[in-house]
Parts: C-alpha cells; structure tokens; sequence
C-alpha cells in the first residue's frame, strides 16, 4: 500500500454537503481478481475518461463520482474542472454551469449539484487530477474493503479534497469542448447489449428467448455492486453452479427466478448461473441507470460488441477540440 498524498499537494475542495453518495473513482485496480479484490472504479469509465481529457488529465487520473442527489464544494483554489456523465444541475451560485466542457473556477465560489434531469452519476474532474489514497495501484474508493481514496468511504461533510500542486500552479486555462456526437453512446440507454454467457446451458427450454423479450425494472436493492432486476422469472437448472470468475457486466440468475447485473464493485467469484454479460461499450449506459427505470436486453456477436468498442474508442480519442 502507497498513498499519492506523499507528493507535493493543496487543498481544492472543501465538502460542505456530501450528497447522496460521492466518492473518488479513477480506472479500477486491475490485476488483483485472482486475490478477491474487486476492481471498483468509475461505475460510468466513458464519462470519467472524457472529463480527464477535458482539463488535460491522463484518462486514468483520480476523479469525483457523484450519485443521484449533488453535493456542494467551497472552492479554495482557482481551479479548472470539468463535468462530464449525468445531468444533475450543476450550478455556481444561480448560474447552471455547462457540461462536457473545460471551465475555470474562482477560489471563495460555492459549486453545487442540485436537481437530477438525466442520468445518475456525473463525474468531476480537476486539472491536475485530485490526490487520494491510492492502494495496488488505483486511487479509487473500495467501499467494501474500505480501501483507496478518501480513507476507503465516500465523502462526508468537512472533508478536503486535495490536488496536485505543480499542476495547479503550472496550469494554463484551455478551452477544451467536446463534439457532439460522443454524447450519442448515451442514446436509448434502456435497450442494453449483451453477449451469452458461460452458463446458458443452465437455462431450460424457451428461457434465453424469454429473457430477450421481456422488460426489467431497477429495484431499490440496487448499489455500485450490481443492479437487482425485477421481471418474469426466468427458469434455470441447476439454480446454483460451482463458484467461478465474475466479468463485469455478468447478468446472473438468482434463486429465485430474478436478475442481477453485477457493476463496478462485483464481487469476483460467483455461484449463481451467468446468462448473459453486457458488453462494454453498454457500461457507460447501464451506469446510468436509477431505481425504476426500466430496461431491456439485445443479443449481439462477439464481432459487433468489438466494433462497437472500437468506434466508442475512436469517439474518445478524437471527440475532445479546443474551441
């Protein structure tokens, strides 16, 4: 274990409402699954790596993801941000702040997220990229293990969110704004693309079909972990396997008839049938889910999910212009 904190930084934000649930989230920790370590990260990676590109950033730089319902920062440090992900109303004072979009920030303002409209998760990234905890080679937060990030929890009121302070001094305001057409891998995000799974033979005649035709709602036993689908049942046998690798994106069938769609925080060993797994260039959309919402699925080759995953890929690359 290491902490980024060791290296020269100043303090940027200070939490003076915490939110719903606001946590620091870069990439994930990869490489450790086969130790039972979860690779949490940014549940919404697309919306993180572009709000790095925005101010400068590596795409992997420390980040702010924020929940739902907003929080609100005083800002210590002039600062450039930028706001990418969920539309929740960020606002300086009465002025709605633009998002997907390179803005500077005067030390005494007050930033507030408010009101949800779309989405749910926006993600806040400074110039710099902020300082945090950083175990087995992520920042992120581990809300499970309690581990990286702001002491392994999300953030509470009173917190100071640290940043980079050779960035901070160094920093040369460039307006940075991103094309429109990155924002269409967000369109239709309720039809979500999967690929079959390692058990569908567990699953009985007409069931695959079945759960290809029906709709499902996000309940409110939903968290960063996985999404608990309420739908038709679906039927398989056995309704418990010997435990093996869990992928993000796995789609697996409870006991009781009922879905889970395992995200940022799964778990890495499983018993339960895996049907399906999203591909990944559906993360970004499933990551926007609320409780309620309702989704469907769509069967693709493994061909499509690639290409899929190259153009979104090229859409991060190229999408991000200086205005």
């Amino acid at each position: 274990m290491s902490s980024s904190l060791n290296s020269p930084s100043w303090p940027v934000l200070e939490v003076t409402r915490p939110g719903l649930l606001t946590t620091i989230q870069d990439l994930g920790r990869t490489g450790y699954l086969q130790y039972g370590v979860s690779p949490c990260g940014a549940m919404d990676p697309y919306a993180l790596r572009l709000a790095n590109r925005l101010v400068g950033n590596p795409e992997s730089a420390a980040a702010l993801e924020i929940t739902i319902q907003g929080p609100e920062f005083k800002i210590l440090r002039d600062c450039l941000i930028s706001i990418t992900g969920g539309d929740l109303s960020a606002s300086i004072g009465s002025k709605l702040l633009p998002a997907w979009e390179c803005l500077r920030l005067e030390r005494g303002q007050v930033l507030c997220f408010g009101k949800r409209n779309r989405g749910a998760r926006a993600y806040l990234s400074i110039a710099g990229g902020f300082k945090a905890e950083q175990v087995l080679g992520s920042e992120s937060t581990d809300l499970q293990a309690k581990m990286g990030g702001h002491g392994g929890r999300s953030l509470r009121k009173g917190d100071l969110l640290f940043g980079n302070r050779f960035s901070m001094e160094n920093q040369v305001f460039v307006k940075r704004m991103l094309l429109p057409e990155a924002l269409s891998e967000y369109r239709n995000p309720f039809v979500l693309r999967v690929m079959p799974g390692p058990q569908t033979h567990c699953l009985l005649p007409g069931a695959m079909e079945e759960f290809l035709r029906a709709e499902y709602v996000v309940t409110p036993n939903s968290n960063r972990m996985g999404y608990r689908l309420k739908g038709p049942r679906i039927e398989a046998s056995p309704s418990e396997i010997i435990s093996d690798p869990i992928p993000l994106g796995a789609l697996q069938v409870l006991p009781n008839g009922q879905l889970v769609l395992l995200m940022a925080d799964h778990q890495t060993v499983g018993g339960y049938p895996k049907i399906a797994v999203l591909i990944s260039a559906d993360v970004p959309r499933a990551a926007q889910l609320c409780v309620g919402h309702r989704v469907r699925f769509e069967a693709v080759s493994l061909e499509q999910a690639r290409q899929l995953l190259r153009t979104q890929e090229e859409k991060i690359s190229r999408c991000v212009v200086e205005a």
